[in-house]
């Protein structure tokens, strides 16, 4: 569960091409150009939030293909994750309530952006490493007044903004040992295939990026130093769930501390969630894309990975 001090707040990004060029909007409250994005709504699902924001900030219908990085923005509490896609209709407005500005600009010749590294990192074929957006105290500052302003004037016209929703994340980790192939596990529930295995996670707050905190908790209770990438998405939208799957090899130099062990993907028997987890990561083995997975494609617990 999600620590109520410091819930972490979830946003989408979606950078929308059409042919050689690449949606942008200038905001209307920090006047700066960046990708359509806004907060995720409870009960929805991220890639319809992203299609969403895209429609209601520029007129443009998005058809999202794929998600490709993930930003934890310092000072806010928040993660954006940043998907892709591709324009399909609609029209686009020159501004809306939330915009000053929306074009679609060649790829070569984008306008100045605080958030270029976002900019650069949709251009890429492969997903980008998880980064940290740091704006330094004093800009941090300065955007803090200038969204409090934001707030006020909405509040004034009678469109007050809604609290930020609070969601159920975690962090889990496949890591696979680099000789045996085997995957690091921790002891699960009884049922009556037994007592199953279930991977290394950790509930996602607002007080350090999901990925850095998995890597400590990994170092911390298993002596497993390793560098994390992104890799998966599964969500449970009616229930508010979402799971962040990060991966990586390892090259053990010594026992595992505590309950963990390497355990066989092909005959263990995992938690229902991680059973679907490990399944994707063997399905998309070798393939750089982010999975993604819905509550729905979840399967039995206890059942085996064949194959």
């Amino acid at each position: 569960m999600t620590n109520e001090a410091t819930p972490l707040r979830i946003g989408v990004w979606c950078a929308v091409f059409q042919r050689e060029t690449l949606l942008l909007s200038q905001r209307g409250d920090l006047k700066i150009w960046s990708l359509p994005g806004g907060r995720l709504d409870l009960g929805e699902r991220l890639q319809d939030a992203a299609a969403r924001e895209v429609e209601e900030e520029t007129g443009i219908v998005a058809e999202i293909e794929q998600p490709l990085a993930l930003y934890c923005m310092v000072g806010w509490n928040r993660l954006n994750i940043l998907f892709r896609g591709r324009a399909s209709g609609g029209v686009l407005l020159p501004r809306t309530d939330e915009t000053r500005a929306n074009m679609f600009f060649p790829i070569t010749a984008f306008p100045s952006a605080p958030l270029g590294q976002v900019l650069q990192d949709a251009l890429q074929d492969n997903p980008a490493p998880p980064r940290i957006i740091n704006p330094g105290t004093a800009e941090l500052r300065r955007l803090r007044r200038r969204l409090a302003m934001r707030y006020l004037w909405n509040a004034v016209r009678g469109r007050p903004e809604p609290r930020f929703p609070i969601f159920d994340v975690c962090a889990s980790a496949v890591i696979y040992h680099r000789d045996s192939g085997h995957i690091l596990t921790v002891r699960g529930t009884k049922s009556s295939a037994g007592e199953m295995r279930e991977l290394p996670r950790v509930p996602c707050v607002g007080a350090a990026p999901p990925w850095v905190t998995l890597a400590e908790d990994l170092n911390q209770r298993f002596g497993v130093a390793a560098e994390l990438r992104w890799a998966g998405l599964w969500q449970d939208a009616p229930n508010n769930r979402i799971e962040l799957v990060f991966s990586a090899e390892y090259a053990p130099k010594q026992d595992l501390f505590r309950a963990g062990e390497w355990s066989s993907p092909r005959n263990t028997a995992f938690s229902d969630l991680d059973h679907l987890i490990v399944a994707q990561m063997k399905q998309r083995s070798g393939l750089f894309r982010i999975w993604t997975a819905d509550h729905h494609d979840t399967v039995r617990a206890g059942d085996i990975i064949q194959g």
